[in-house]
């Protein structure tokens, strides 16, 4: 408790009103961050939510610093009025996130599909939002100047020292806030977990604040400044400095925006990185206030000290366009340096952080002094403490001003380049004009030999310092390569919400946003596995619901997806959202490949954000299609959340479809299954397929159970081709690619210790960044339903298509297609007839693997010794009959069997050796009773606890599917018991958590 002995005077009072400060500045930014994932949920783009918290943010504490700054000299027991701020602040931040949810769900459903008018709906949500955060903002406003006012009213001895150092804590604290929040709270608990604590802590301060003016301020304290000087108190003085403040805030802004663009494309634009990005520049800012705070008080000419700084910060800014090449070089070394681990991800995160800092800190902690400077220069004119408020405010509308102009104007029409350089011709000239105010001694020659320096100098930046757009589209982040040699692009945009190129590689045209490629095209006769899944997702999609009239897809990418269900007869218009209007440009140029979405006049096309759009059209779909970039990309998880698909399940008429998709490279797989549990909680139903070995297709809706791709996609001519194109030639291609249905599924993703990915709980936006660095992957998932040791589906999966007799098509990015067409190869070896569709270009022939395989299960045929049964033989045949068993009938495995079982040395098989025959054998006839009674009675010679190993797994598998197959579930749950692997192959886990009902 506070004595009420302690001195106004006393140091301590004052260092713990510059803590306070510190902590406020750590909620302060805690809710800017929280309030930009808020908002991008709300607006669908990261960057419109960035740039519309930054408005509103800055706008608001413009207003609260405005208004304190007029009024807060009538304000007798200032402390205990900051006490009150804080306290109504964190009051907000509790009740924040009810009513959040409240107000956009209203809109959601009573107000933005009454607007038709998409100003009206820009309107709306825009100002929607500043309701939302306004308030708050206002008073976080009122913050600075009540704190700075109360105290110099105690210690106006060093006015600029104590604004300085301020600045400094504020800053510094909230540096901490924004990591934290990022890095820690949200992870733990959640977004509205996390505004709350910041809410906490501003009622904590407000309670410290009110017994600091309670214990040690006994009478109300009166400002206490220098008088004016004579004839200081000029308005066009005080309008002066003001715009002087304005301005330095417009450029600084200019910076930030361009910075976080350019270095988007070198740290990556996930969540993240734009956290690690604002920390540095808000750490520059508080080291400038810091470096400065000693020295404020005793400069002599402080206009001319500005001056100095204002082109020093703008020379600064330049020469970040000259070292920014650098970073994609250091960006590519150290990643490929890095382990990729957890500990080399932390190493990546802090190197990221050090490029953030050494492209902004220099003319960041040139920003930090000018703050303070230009409130000294007032203060010490005479204007009194209500120059801070006006300071403090115009610098805030200054910097609304820099990201209006950055965001809006700048960037999308000249370049990220401009940006920077428009904010530093800015700060220059302020510069130059203070120099020239403060009446710096040089000669008329000097003054123009200085102008007309700074004026080249910029000049050669505009002229001839270009950004390397090969660098700028490598996406060294994810390559290590800083420049890609063998692209060539033909065509850079830096749109508002990203920088999209489309790039000529080889055979290729790839289109990617900051780097990252989002889809690519083959050229000429050559066909890129996106290719494949774009193609099958517009296919399936149609080929689920072939009586569907109206479509819409989410996100454009190549446009191949739209253009493939353009193909169809039966859709009378396919409506496609795209938030970014640079994919447009991008995506028009790959050409005939994509052309029915730009000139179909069933096609439409609509700049807006997903949830915006479906709730504002009020509009009902058959098919919708969501194929959006990579969920590591900041903002784009929320399209992978249970709330998104409880609102788009709205959308979709009552036999419609929702057609997800979502890759299984550099993601694991526990987050996958966040994703299928969303999903599972809003769709009654769901399918899932694989066109390729990286990337699955969710098929979900309200009656999905027993339906299958139509023919009809074989019979429309220009679908036909483009699934050819992709070999795809008939229904068994397609059904090859069916992974399981929400019955099988549900078990498996349940399993998995991860909540459902939420909006409010972002656990696919927190930690898929992390799984692409250290290339995770979950195409495990493929390989364990599709290319399993044992017949799975058949036994899992009662909607499995039925199997046929047609071919299947060769396409190398399919591991099980190719792996069911060796194990046809393998029945025709052995003596099985063979198709009549597959043609003399496309024979079926053994690969190297399969065929020494082959060539050693043959070998009892003349080598009888036990060191071969024994050491390779039953192995070998164990490998053989996984890769036949899955995809080959028991009346085709009957050929192979044959054949073994008549060689000279099967009838002199020692005991254990039969053992081994008979679950191969149980297996291959679909006979599960023998292949539970072997496997157990091998496994029951490893004892009570089965530890993993190539062959246990195998029996694990074999015991647990044949448990399943007749209906013993109990049982194989017990069974599973003695298996010893915490992470176990994904085929037993699946069977385990189908055997548990994953409860």
């Amino acid at each position: 408790m506070l004595g009420r002995n302690i001195r106004l005077s006393d140091p301590a009072a004052r260092t713990l009103l510059y803590v306070l400060f510190l902590f406020s500045g750590f909620s302060g930014l805690i809710y800017e961050s929280i309030w930009t994932h808020y908002m991008k949920l709300f607006l669908g783009s990261a960057a419109y939510a960035q740039t519309l918290v930054l408005i509103i943010f800055m706008g608001g504490m413009a207003l609260g610093a405005w208004a304190m700054g007029k009024y807060s000299a009538r304000v007798p027991r200032i402390i205990l009025g900051y006490a009150i701020v804080e306290g109504i602040i964190g009051l907000l931040a509790i009740v924040f996130h009810w009513v959040f949810v409240g107000a956009t769900d209203f809109s959601y459903f009573a107000v933005i599909p009454k607007l038709h008018s998409p100003v009206l709906l820009m309107i709306y949500k825009w100002g929607l939002a500043g309701l939302l955060i306004l308030p708050q903002t206002i008073l976080l406003g009122a913050t600075f100047p009540l704190m700075s006012a109360g105290v110099l009213r105690l210690y106006s001895d060093k006015p600029g020292r104590t604004l300085a150092t301020l600045y400094f804590s504020n800053s510094l604290g909230a540096v901490a806030g924004v990591l934290t929040s990022g890095y820690l709270l949200i992870g733990l608990v959640g977004l509205p977990g996390t505004i709350r604590i910041a809410g906490y802590i501003n009622l904590l301060i407000a309670a410290a604040a009110w017994l600091i003016d309670k214990y040690c301020f006994q009478t109300p304290v009166v400002p206490a400044f220098r008088k004016p000087r004579q004839g200081d108190l000029s308005q066009r003085v005080l309008i002066a400095f003001l715009a002087c403040s304005c301005l330095t805030g417009t450029a600084s802004f200019m910076y930030e925006i361009g910075w976080i663009r350019m270095l988007s494309l070198v740290l990556g634009s996930s969540t993240h990185a734009f956290e690690l990005m604002l920390s540095a520049f808000i750490l520059g800012l508080a080291l400038g206030g810091y470096w400065i705070r000693k020295r404020v008080d005793g400069l002599v000419d402080p206009v001319r000290t500005l001056g100095i700084i204002q082109i020093t910060m703008g020379v600064f800014a330049l020469a970040t366009l000259l070292f920014y090449g650098q970073t994609f070089n250091l960006m590519g070394y150290v990643l490929n340096a890095l382990s990729k681990t957890a500990q080399g991800y932390l190493f990546f995160n802090l190197f990221s952080q050090t490029l953030a800092m050494i492209i902004m800190l220099p003319a960041t902690i040139c920003a930090g002094m000018t703050l303070p400077v230009i409130t000294y220069c007032l203060l010490e004119r005479g204007y009194g403490e209500g120059a801070i408020g006006k300071t403090y405010a115009v610098n805030t509308i200054g910097a609304i001003v820099g990201v209006l102009l950055g965001v809006q104007l700048v960037m999308p029409f000249i370049g990220v380049k401009y940006v920077i350089l428009i904010g530093a011709l800015i700060d220059m000239s302020l510069g130059l004009g203070l120099l020239w105010y403060a009446r710096v001694k040089l000669s008329e020659k000097s003054w123009i030999a200085v102008t007309c320096g700074v004026g080249c100098f910029v000049l050669v930046s505009a002229l001839w310092v270009d950004l390397d757009v090969n660098k700028m589209a490598s996406g060294v982040f994810r390559t290590g390569k800083a420049v890609q040699e063998e692209n060539e692009i033909l065509f850079h945009r830096d749109g508002k919400t990203a920088s999209v190129d489309v790039i000529k590689k080889e055979t290729l045209y790839i289109i990617s946003t900051n780097g990252k490629p989002d889809g690519s095209v083959g050229i000429g006769k050559d066909i890129t596995s996106d290719e494949l899944t774009q193609t099958l997702i517009g296919a399936l999609a149609w080929g689920m619901n072939d009586k569907a009239k109206t479509a819409a897809t989410i996100g454009i990418g190549t446009g191949m997806t739209g253009h493939v269900l353009l193909t169809t007869d039966t859709l009378q218009s396919v409506d496609t959202v795209e938030i970014e209007p640079a994919m447009l440009e991008g995506a028009r140029g790959l050409g005939a490949r994509v052309s029915n979405i730009f000139n179909d006049p069933r096609s439409h096309i609509y700049i807006d954000d997903a949830k915006a759009f479906f709730t504002n059209q009020n509009k009902k779909y058959d098919i919708i299609v969501s194929e959006p970039s990579n969920p590591w990309v900041s903002g784009v998880a929320g399209l992978f959340s249970k709330e998104f698909y409880k609102l788009i399940r709205n959308y979709l008429t009552e036999d419609g479809m929702l057609v997800q998709w979502i890759h299984l490279y550099e993601i694991g797989t526990p987050l996958v299954a966040s994703v299928m549990q969303a999903i599972s909680e809003s769709f009654g139903d769901y399918v899932v397929y694989g066109p390729d070995d990286g990337n699955i297709i969710i098929i979900a809706g309200k009656h999905i159970q027993g339906k299958q791709p139509s023919e009809r996609l074989f019979q429309i001519p220009a679908m036909a081709e483009a699934l050819n194109r992709v070999h795809v030639k008939n229904l068994q291609d397609l059904r090859i690619r069916y992974l399981g249905s929400k019955s099988m599924l549900d078990p498996l993703f349940k399993s998995y210790n991860i909540t459902p990915n939420s909006d409010f709980y972002p656990v696919l936006d927190l930690n898929a960044v992390k799984d692409r660095f250290m290339i995770i992957s979950a195409m495990e998932l493929t390989d364990a339903l599709r290319r399993p040791p044992v017949p799975l589906l058949e036994v899992l999966d009662k909607e499995l298509p039925p199997s046929s007799d047609l071919p299947l098509s060769s396409t190398i990015y399919f591991t099980p297609s190719q792996d069911a067409r060796q194990a046809q190869a393998i029945y025709e070896y052995f003596g099985g007839p063979g198709s009549n569709a597959y043609s003399k270009a496309d024979p079926l022939m053994l690969n190297e693997y399969t065929a020494r395989l082959v060539g050693s299960v043959r070998t009892i045929n003349g080598q009888c010794r036990l060191n071969d049964i024994y050491g390779s033989w039953l192995i070998d045949t164990l490998k053989l009959i996984s890769i036949t068993a899955p995809f080959l009938s028991a009346r085709q495995m009957e050929v192979i069997w044959k054949d073994i079982e008549t060689s000279r040395c099967y009838g002199g098989l020692p005991d254990q050796a039969r053992d081994w025959m008979g679950v191969y054998k149980g297996v291959s006839y679909r006979d599960y009773g023998k292949a539970l009674h072997y496997s157990k009675k091998i496994l029951a010679i490893k004892g009570e606890h089965v530890k993993p190993s190539l062959t246990t797994n195998y029996l694990m598998i074999v015991a647990l599917w044949s448990h399943i197959a007749l209906n013993e579930k109990k049982e194989a749950a017990e069974f599973a018991k003695r298996y010893e692997n915490p992470n176990p192959p994904l085929e037993i886990r699946l069977l385990t958590a189908i055997a548990n009902g994953a409860k």
